[in-house]
């Protein structure tokens, strides 16, 4: 008889008593199941077709974790000619929840929208969800990048973006940012640590907060009609910020799609 099974359903047994009571046991019996760490791991997803334009935006941290996260993904390269027929057509197919992307498809069957909802759910497939105990301060550190990208879009997409509005929108935005600096990890990181959660160990909120820092980075260096003046080096006033940011930017996957063609390159929205 083969005793595997028998375990396993077992396990499944043991987490289902201590479920109400024992938070770490359903995480550890979820972790032996699956092989991945975190609170809610999922077994593979399969393949993702991604749905976005061609271009960073809001899309651009899902694509850093599927990449370093080993996901086969395919892009829909929407542009402002074809997006209007796919978004008529993802609404009647109800995959565009909103009439907005990013969203995803996925072999397995998967159908998901929103930025945050997606790049959690794809953590927990890849092996970077959060453990239980940081679900909640994983939320809040996302849901702190959303705020303050939210305010960054306000002034990218605004029609007399400038030079000068763009220096007022960096200097107000370091306050915000000055909340992630205390936050983040201190001191020389072990060889797998130096991240946001109290686990020490890579999960989905260090790709937003790694993103949310790049596009910032990518809007105070990016060239600008008729501005001379030097880049904004905002990151040099954050010594922890920018620790984890080349911590990061060096993990092999991450930095093979950097350097890479298929990164999109930055730029400012065009003006009609």
């Amino acid at each position: 008889m083969d005793l595997l099974p028998v375990l396993f359903v077992g396990l499944l047994g043991v987490a289902a008593y201590f479920h109400t009571t024992n938070p770490h046991m359903v995480q550890s019996v979820r972790h032996i199941a699956t092989g991945k760490p975190g609170c809610l791991p999922l077994e593979s997803i399969g393949n993702v077709t991604f749905h976005y334009f061609a271009g960073r935006g809001r899309g651009e941290h899902i694509r850093l974790l599927m990449e370093d996260g080993g996901i086969s993904y395919t892009e829909t390269h929407y542009t402002r000619e074809t997006w209007p027929a796919a978004k008529e057509q993802g609404l009647k197919s109800g995959l565009y929840t909103f009439g907005q992307v990013p969203a995803i498809e996925t072999t397995s069957g998967l159908r998901l929208a929103q930025s945050t909802a997606i790049l959690r759910h794809l953590s927990r497939a890849s092996g970077y969800d959060c453990d239980c105990d940081d679900y909640s301060w994983c939320d809040v550190l996302a849901l702190g990048v959303e705020d303050q990208t939210t305010k960054m879009g306000r002034v990218v997409w605004a029609a007399d973006l400038d030079a000068e509005k763009r220096r007022t929108y960096l200097k107000e935005a370091r306050t915000w940012i000055a909340y992630y600096e205390q936050h983040a990890p201190a001191g020389e990181p072990a060889a797998n640590r130096g991240y946001f959660t109290s686990g020490g160990r890579i999960t989905w909120v260090d790709f937003a907060i790694f993103n949310f820092l790049d596009a910032h980075k990518a809007f105070a260096e990016v060239a600008m009609e008729g501005d001379k003046s030097p880049a904004d080096n905002f990151m040099a006033e954050f010594p922890r910020l920018s620790a984890f940011y080349q911590r990061f930017s060096q993990r092999p996957q991450v930095a093979a799609y950097l350097a890479s063609e298929r990164r999109h390159p930055y730029s400012l929205p065009k003006k009609s």
